[in-house]
């Protein structure tokens, strides 16, 4: 019997298109003998949690498409003889975020009790309206993540308006989860790290962020809230409880606060054990940092939510919005609570940690162990740009993620997955949409550029011909979208003027684009760097028709990049400079910088009699800086002259990611000004940041795969200045150690 067969899908009527609703759907029976196991395969949109007798044992539906709909099988725990509940809450998300595009909510499951058939969703399911999480829009933390959530605990145990489940309309054509579950930890240690009374602002109609934001705080000595000795130097979980107390609160604030450290920088769900004498509102707000003397929950996006607590103990995990953070702060409005616990669950993807890197240069061990920490906490359902603000899948950041991911966890899965949902939303245009798997109103052209690179490489680090030959036909349609943009006089890329397109490349003055509004034709300007990213894609488009035998194929696609890369050089090159200019507008050639540069010595469309100038140039610091997004273009642009370079290319990772250290980086940053970045909302951990890994075994242990799958590789460690280098590699042929 197929898989789903008998199962029907099931939804509420009247909640097709709400926007951010939970409803519950419950199977109650009774069990003689329980088995030996007990299997649920399940998928919903968007996503679904599953208590059995009340306890949380498995989330997260993997980001998917309603044509490509994936389903997981997971083990269902704690059911016992006698009567028994699995309670199955369904969050239907009803709007596109970045991380989530629109489906038909819904869920559908089977339970099997070892290999028998036990439970199927039907129309003899139950179902109600969950009562404690707040149906219908609340706060948006950002418009990539989604909503946050106000849940309110004092309603938990009720199911009002319970009635049979119903049956809907929709494809049971389902896929295995095509990657691991996340491994879900115990409540991870945090430190009191402040406490105080504080005081809501007056200003009106705040939301739960601003309120945090905003509030008045007033720090007490340690042990004046709690009279514990430790003070502020307490370790959570807490088997006994801390005590925390602001007698005649309403006469001086309006509640307590509380002030955790994880420790490092962490993602998972939020977490609590608390005890409080009445029903209690509680704000909890997370961040990364403490500028602002507390974690800044607001920069006109929300990184907070609303928890009540009813009069007792309370335990709670939240399995529908994952936080990155450092640091979490409660506002609890009572004058008196017992804390046990105040943090997060990690949900970490597992990874296989046997491949290493080391030297005998510690601040190199220690970029490179933090690299690691990067890359894990940017690993969920799909790579993430950034694991507190996005937690989205963007192309041109999980370049450097899959290419680091091959070296440091001989990880191909993960790749290939990522590849699929990116190329699932090629769009009529030839484009692919900004974020997989989203509708976003804007895309950015260099991004889907760099995705026939991407492909290219997954099959030269995989071996993986099957999967490559299957996303061909997206690769041909965004070079086929590229050549068909080629300017009519010159044959060479310009600008877009549409609003729908953002000719952004990297967080740096005049490469960073502009998102909205049409430009005018006569604003339009040649473009280097967007030509430069589509000879990748016709270099890397060639190799893979290569490498799958349409020799022709790639003969002429390599005869259109020869074309292109002379027309670049004949309208880019400034001779007065020495060097490639980003833009050119009539006759003017203008702005010089050293990402577009390296592009073009990168995608080998700079002739040899111009490359020791061009080098030179992004030795001498001369152009402005690339940042680290695109520093790898920039660093194996350097390194093709490794006699001259390599040593400074290694110091400059030394300096960079060192001073990211020395500033108390547990995760690398997204640019190097940190949280100061984009008027105070950059990321303190971004996955485009991890790339010393990759250079480090490429280049300092000098492994490459020569041939598609590592059929052949060479070993050729350079001259970097590092010493006692040494790794493992794990590949499709084998462990390569170095």
């Amino acid at each position: 019997m197929k898989l789903f067969e008998n199962a029907s899908w099931l939804w509420k009527s009247g909640y097709e298109n709400a926007e951010n609703v939970y409803i519950d759907f419950f199977e109650t029976f009774t069990v003689d003998t329980p088995a030996n196991r007990y299997t649920m395969h399940i998928s919903a949109d968007a996503n679904y949690a599953v208590y059995v007798n009340g306890t949380l044992v498995n989330f997260g539906q993997y980001s998917d498409y309603e044509t490509y709909k994936v389903y997981d099988s997971i083990a269902l725990t704690g059911i016992v003889p006698g009567k028994n509940e699995i309670k199955i809450t369904v969050h239907g998300r009803g709007k596109n975020f970045s991380t989530y595009r629109i489906g038909h909510p819904g869920v559908i499951y089977e339970i099997y009790a070892d290999d028998t058939l036990f439970i199927i969703s039907s129309d003899e399911t139950k179902m109600a309206v969950n009562p404690c999480y707040k149906q219908g829009p609340v706060e948006i933390v950002t418009g990539q993540l989604g909503f946050s959530y106000h849940y309110d605990a004092t309603k938990e145990g009720t199911a009002v308006g319970l009635c049979a489940a119903e049956v809907i309309e929709k494809s049971k054509v389902l896929y295995p989860r095509p990657i691991k579950k996340l491994i879900v930890g115990d409540n991870q240690n945090a430190l009191l790290y402040a406490q105080g009374v504080f005081m809501d602002s007056r200003m009106e109609n705040l939301n739960i962020a601003q309120k945090m934001q905003y509030a008045f705080l007033s720090a007490r000595d340690q042990g004046t809230l709690c009279g514990h000795p430790g003070g502020s130097n307490v370790t959570f979980p807490n088997a006994d409880g801390i005590t925390f107390h602001c007698d005649h609160c309403d006469n001086v604030a309006d509640g307590m606060y509380l002030t955790f450290d994880l420790g490092i920088e962490s993602a998972g769900i939020f977490s609590i054990d608390i005890d409080v004498p009445k029903d209690t509102e509680i704000l909890v707000g997370w961040g990364e940092h403490l500028d602002d003397l507390r974690p800044r929950t607001w920069i006109g996006r929300c990184f907070a939510l609303r928890y009540k607590a009813h009069a007792g103990r309370n335990t709670f995990s939240g399995p529908f919005l994952r936080l990155g953070l450092r640091y979490l702060q409660l506002h609890i409005y009572s004058e008196r609570a017992t804390v046990y616990y105040a943090g997060i669950k990690p949900t970490d993807y597992p990874l296989d940690y046997t491949p290493y890197f080391k030297c005998d240069d510690h601040l190199h061990n220690k970029i490179y162990e933090v690299c690691l920490r990067t890359l894990q906490t940017c690993m969920h359902e799909h790579y993430e740009d950034c694991p507190w603000r996005e937690q989205a899948l963007y192309s041109m950041d999980s370049r450097n993620q899959m290419l680091c991911g091959y070296y440091t966890f001989g990880e191909t899965e993960f790749a290939k997955a990522a590849i699929r949902l990116m190329a699932l939303s090629l769009r009529e245009d030839g484009m692919l949409e900004l974020c997989s798997p989203a509708v976003v109103s804007i895309t950015i052209p260099s991004f889907s550029a760099i995705f026939v690179t991407q492909l290219q490489e997954y099959l030269l680090y995989s071996g993986d011909f099957a999967f490559a030959e299957e996303m061909m036909p997206t690769a041909r349609a965004i070079v086929a979208a590229f050549t068909a943009q080629l300017d009519n006089e010159k044959q060479l890329l310009k600008c877009r003027k549409e609003s729908i397109y953002w000719n952004f490349y990297e967080w740096q003055s005049g490469l960073d684009g502009h998102i909205g509004g049409s430009m005018d034709e006569e604003d339009r300007t040649y473009d280097a760097p967007m030509n430069a990213f589509f000879s990748m894609a016709l270099r890397s488009i060639a190799k893979l028709e290569q490498s799958l035998g349409n020799h022709t194929a790639a003969k002429d696609y390599l005869a259109q990049k020869a074309a292109l890369d002379a027309r670049m050089n004949a309208l880019f090159w400034d001779a007065e400079h020495g060097v490639y200019a980003s833009f050119v507008k009539g006759s003017e050639r203008y702005h010089y910088a050293e990402l577009t540069n390296a592009l073009i010595v990168y995608t080998d469309a700079c002739p040899a009699d111009k490359e020791d100038s061009v080098l030179a140039a992004l030795a001498a610091k001369t152009m402005l800086p690339v940042t680290l997004s695109h520093s790898i273009f920039k660093y194996e642009s350097l390194l093709r002259r490794p006699d001259k370079y390599a040593k400074a290319v290694f110091d400059e990772i030394a300096d960079v990611f060192g001073t990211m250290l020395y500033n108390n980086a547990t995760t690398f940053y997204e640019t190097v000004d940190g949280a100061r970045a984009f008027s105070n909302a950059g990321s303190l951990c971004h996955g485009w940041s991890a790339i010393p890994t990759y250079l480090y075994h490429a280049y300092v242990l000098g492994l490459k795969p020569t041939e598609d799958g590592y059929a052949s590789y060479e070993i050729k460690p350079l001259d970097t200045g590092i010493h006692g280098a040494e790794g493992l590699v794990i590949t499709p042929r084998g462990t390569i150690t170095l």
